[in-house]
This record gives C-alpha cells, sequence and structure tokens, in this order.
C-alpha cells in the first residue's frame, strides 16, 4: 500500500502529491513562455531566406541596427568578429546621446539577434558603407529578415544606401504600415 500523507484534514497517496508537485512545477516552467512578448515569425515578417545566403554566428549586437558576426563558409562576411550594418534601415542612436526608442530598438535588436545564435546574410550591390563596415541583410535563426521586422514593429526607419535597394519595397510596406498603427516609434517619439 503507498503511503499516505496528511494534508490539511485529508490524507492522500505519496503517488498522488508526487502527482500534484510534478504538475505544479510542469506549470511554473510553462507559466513564463505564456506571457513572453510574441517573436514575429518567419510568414509573419515576409522576405524568405535565400537559397546560398552566407552562415554566421552572433557575436553580439551593438546597437539597433549594428552587429558583430562572425562568417562561415563561402560569402561577404569573414571568419573574424566583423561589425556589420543591417542594410536599409536606421535606429535611433544609442550611443551619441541617445536619441528616442534608441534603446528600445537595440534591446529589440538583441531579441531578434542574441549572441551565439546561428544567422545567415546576403550582401547587396555594394558591399560596404562609408565606415568599410559590410552591409548585410540578416535573417534570424528561426528565418526573420531582422530589417523588416524592426521597421514592421516600427523600431527603424527605411534608410537607402544606393545602389543597394533590393527589398526596398518590402521594406517601404513594412514602415508604412508601423507609421499607419503607430507602432514604436512612430508614436513615442515627436
Amino acid at each position: 500500500m503507498a503511503p499516505r500523507v496528511a494534508l490539511g484534514q485529508h490524507h492522500v497517496s505519496g503517488a498522488w502529491l508526487a502527482a500534484a508537485v510534478r504538475h505544479w512545477m510542469l506549470s511554473l516552467l510553462l507559466l513564463p513562455a505564456c506571457a513572453a512578448p510574441a517573436v514575429p515569425t518567419p510568414a509573419a515578417v515576409g522576405i524568405p531566406v535565400p537559397a546560398g545566403a552566407q552562415a554566421a554566428v552572433v557575436v553580439r549586437p551593438v546597437d539597433g541596427d549594428t552587429v558583430v558576426l562572425r562568417g562561415r563558409g563561402t560569402g561577404p562576411l569573414p571568419a573574424r568578429p566583423t561589425r556589420v550594418r543591417l542594410l536599409l534601415v536606421d535606429t535611433p542612436e544609442v550611443f551619441t546621446g541617445p536619441e528616442c526608442f534608441g534603446p528600445e530598438a537595440a534591446d529589440r535588436a538583441e531579441e531578434l539577434l542574441p549572441d551565439g545564435s546561428e544567422v545567415r546574410v546576403q550582401a547587396d550591390r555594394d558591399p560596404q558603407d562609408r565606415f568599410g563596415r559590410p552591409l548585410l541583410h540578416v535573417w534570424n535563426a528561426v528565418g526573420v529578415e531582422v530589417g523588416q521586422a524592426l521597421l514592421r514593429e516600427g523600431f527603424a526607419t527605411v534608410l537607402v544606401v544606393r545602389p543597394n535597394t533590393a527589398y526596398l519595397q518590402d521594406y517601404r510596406v513594412a514602415e508604412k504600415e508601423a507609421e499607419q498603427a503607430g507602432r514604436g516609434l512612430w508614436s513615442a517619439c515627436p
């Protein structure tokens, strides 16, 4: 016969108590996942990862539109840690006198590109900006095109560095959606 435990005025078996404790612990583990903010899915963001995109690893996000990546295999990104500028997006500054919504944009970029995560990258026509940083489109580990996600969620505005215009129309649509809905910086900043 299973041992019985007194629980208030009720007696329960040890097996029942063990099952109740397991259920309670599982509930505690699942609760944070239910309360976590929704991260856009690849389908919600739109631009699919192109065939042939180079694999890379996130070393660390710098701010909302700059990240340090380490390339893997063949592509525009070297194997050493390299500071990369996201193509077609501009987020508010966080270092030179923080601008409105800059810290929030940097935090969102960090959520989309956590340290050590695997990403895919693709260059456009002009591979570098005026500071010598590679200009790249970046897809995170779940296939979300990060620049487009930042635009759609109101953390960035479109910044065209010609002749780099691949995906420009998709980016403009995402920016317009955020502006019309008053998301992020569109409602938080004057």
